[in-house]
């Protein structure tokens, strides 16, 4: 409804627009009708389409369609041994990661970069390949849920299986590369001395525990970093819901608490690239498969009785000048 008052005369009608009130939006696909959504669903729509002229910045955003079908998006997966760009979101998340990191400056010789639950995905052998010297990590085999990991072939626990063929020769990502065992929740003490250029984790700090947990995850890989050194990370984003989906394997996160993190994180110091919160096209919610090779850009799943539509965000963070102490009492939201 648009409620009006009318003003003291009539005037002419302005001759140009806004441009926003003029451009042509995508429809996006919804069910036929609100009764046909599973329990718990809500209907989603797109925060606004998404800015075609920032898709080449980087940003901290979520995954996206339109982001998907950049050229350089191809040209990294290519690079790092995925093939074809299949859009799906594990793709976007490695792109994402190495652009944020090239865009930067850390991927070349001389550079240090640590890894975390890299398990067996294509980063840290291309970030070798680049020149870059990495410490491998992942969850220490006796730990938590590494049995799930290890049996779905996502486990790593040494450098060999950190190496993805035909990237590089494993005899050089050998002598630019080293595995620790490292579990998230404590880092060691040795790593947190500010010693690397870069840090990164993909789709892995949504495991770590609530939504507390993951921000101090975040905060400690910021303490690995020398002043004005690049953390990248990608984790979930619930896209349908504004209540968090918390359990201590698995959590989706909410854009009231990716700000409040945001916050915390810039109260210390630190710099968070710019947040873009714009979902882009969305598929048929009906059609969403929960796991799938390729159009796997926005995920349904049905948990605890709530349908659950999901993506991927990045984070991109910038090392301020030192490190301090983590503010004592975090926004309410957070730890709810």
């Amino acid at each position: 409804s648009l409620i009006i008052i009318k003003g003291a005369k009539d005037v002419p009608v302005p001759e140009i627009l806004p441009k926003r009130a003029v451009m042509w939006v995508k429809p996006t696909v919804l069910p036929r009708s609100v009764a046909s959504y599973p329990i718990g669903m809500k209907p989603i729509l797109p925060e606004f389409l998404v800015d075609s002229t920032e898709l080449n910045a980087v940003k901290s955003r979520l995954a996206s369609y339109e982001h998907m079908q950049l050229p350089w998006m191809e040209e990294y997966l290519l690079a790092m041994g995925e093939g074809e760009n299949r859009l799906h979101r594990k793709q976007w998340e490695f792109a994402v990661i190495a652009q944020a990191l090239d865009r930067h400056g850390k991927l070349a010789t001389g550079k240090t970069g640590l890894g975390f639950a890299v398990g067996l995905e294509p980063l840290a052998t291309y970030f070798a390949k680049r020149g870059a010297r990495v410490t491998v990590s992942d969850m220490p085999m006796q730990q938590g849920n590494q049995g799930d990991w290890a049996h779905t072939a996502q486990h790593s626990d040494n450098i060999d299986k950190a190496w993805r063929a035909g990237v590089m020769p494993l005899k050089e990502f050998r002598a630019r590369a080293n595995f620790r065992a490292i579990d998230m929740n404590n880092i060691p003490s040795d790593l947190m001395q500010g010693q690397y250029d870069f840090v990164w984790s993909c789709g892995s700090l949504e495991h770590v525990g609530r939504a507390q947990k993951s921000l101090e995850f975040i905060i400690n890989s910021l303490r690995c970093l020398k002043p004005g050194g690049v953390a990248a990370h990608t984790t979930e984003f619930l896209l349908n819901d504004k209540v968090t989906h918390e359990d201590t394997y698995l959590n989706f996160f909410t854009e009231r608490e990716i700000r409040d993190w945001v916050a915390v994180i810039e109260s210390m110091g630190h710099t968070v690239l710019p947040l873009e919160f714009a979902a882009g096209t969305i598929v048929d919610v009906e059609a969403l498969a929960e796991h799938r090779l390729s159009n796997h850009i926005q995920v349904g799943d049905t948990l605890y009785n709530r349908r659950l539509v999901h993506t991927s965000i990045s984070l991109i963070i910038i090392k301020g000048a030192r490190d301090v102490p983590m503010p004592d009492v975090l926004p309410v939201r957070a730890r709810q």
